[in-house]
């Protein structure tokens, strides 16, 4: 049995407090994730002792223990993705040099995931005018609210209509207040009324973020999301998905859905204080699995494209780095304790 806690407390602790924060049951976005596992691999690395051999086969056993925690990273594939950059072709025997390289790659990752963060915002923004009504499913810092915050510096201020969604980590209220404080007006919509706003309200766009996105432009994403993308495709709104394609993830994995069956009450009070006492069982899935075929388009690095292209884009953008064989919560970490003497 993998114990979590038992693994970052024995890291050093750059890497250690980078992790504590990728795990936490409430954890960031996928983007910064990503950012934290590689933080934590080159402060491992800038942490080995002089002179002493095995850093390559540790930082393995690092990134295997880095799979395991949290929420693991099955639905995060730009984690991996972002692992095997700062890794590169392989990692020095020498923690001086691996620091010096693996500091470098991160930085270089770091540079080309803001790049493409910036474009969606740019290309997002275009596609609106001042007084727009849209609706966002959750606020994530790299997707909705990038466009959200452009369209504002843009002198576009919208009215924005966000569900309540207090699954996970999403949460309405703190949706809404984001988007107000960039000036918008910010509407709160429970859960079951969203397809009443969709249907009575003049919605000219819904912006729907990705944690992952398949080859053929289907994405995984915060709950409720779903039976927006059917409504919006129903009725002829626009409907885009919002991702870089660092967030590749070259196939749909079993293990994901047994996540999604999984009783979570993280975000539902109701689970614990009134549905489980009362004796029922309960679901509180961890992403919806939207087809592409429900979207107008994908607003991506790449540009404002067709989602069935996507998959294509993002090998010929990132093939350098990104990850395409299978993924698995199960990694060579038999231990808790990763080998860093010292």
């Amino acid at each position: 049995m993998f114990d979590q806690q038992a693994f970052i407390q024995a890291l050093p602790e750059g890497s250690r407090q980078a992790l504590e924060v990728f795990s936490d049951p409430h954890p960031p976005g996928a983007v910064e994730r990503a950012r934290l596992s590689g933080r934590a691999l080159v402060e491992f690395a800038r942490a080995w002792p002089a002179g002493q051999p095995g850093l390559p086969a540790a930082i393995a056993e690092v990134v295997a223990g880095i799979r395991q925690l949290g929420q693991t990273t099955l639905h995060h594939p730009q984690v991996e993705n972002y692992m095997a950059a700062v890794i590169g072709p392989g990692v020095p025997d020498d923690g001086v040099l691996a620091a010096q390289e693996l500091g470098e790659r991160a930085a270089a990752a770091e540079r080309r995931t803001q790049d493409a963060i910036d474009t969606c915002a740019e290309l997002g923004a275009d596609l609106l005018a001042a007084g727009d009504s849209v609706i966002v499913t959750d606020f994530s810092p790299s997707s909705s609210w990038v466009i959200l915050e452009r369209a504002s510096r843009d002198g576009k201020l919208l009215t924005v209509y966000v569900p309540a969604c207090r699954t996970r980590r999403a949460s309405g209220f703190r949706a809404a207040e984001e988007a107000r404080t960039l000036g918008h007006k910010s509407i709160i919509v429970t859960d079951a009324g969203t397809g009443w706003v969709l249907t009575s309200r003049p919605i000219r766009a819904a912006f729907i973020g990705a944690d992952a996105f398949l080859p053929d432009g289907t994405i995984l994403t915060t709950n409720g999301a779903l039976a927006i993308a059917s409504i919006g495709a129903h009725l002829d709104i626009s409907v885009y998905s919002v991702f870089d394609l660092w967030k590749y993830l070259p196939r749909w994995l079993p293990q994901i859905a047994e996540l999604n069956d999984l009783e979570d009450p993280d975000g539902v009070p109701e689970a614990c204080e009134i549905w489980a006492p009362g004796g029922f069982e309960y679901l509180n899935p961890l992403v919806d699995r939207i087809p592409g075929s429900l979207f107008k388009a994908a607003i991506t690095d790449a540009g404002v494209i067709d989602p069935a292209s996507v998959g294509a884009a993002a090998l010929a953008r990132y093939g350098d780095v990104i990850v395409q064989g299978p993924r698995s919560v199960e990694g060579s970490a038999p231990n808790t304790r990763p080998p860093h003497p010292g």
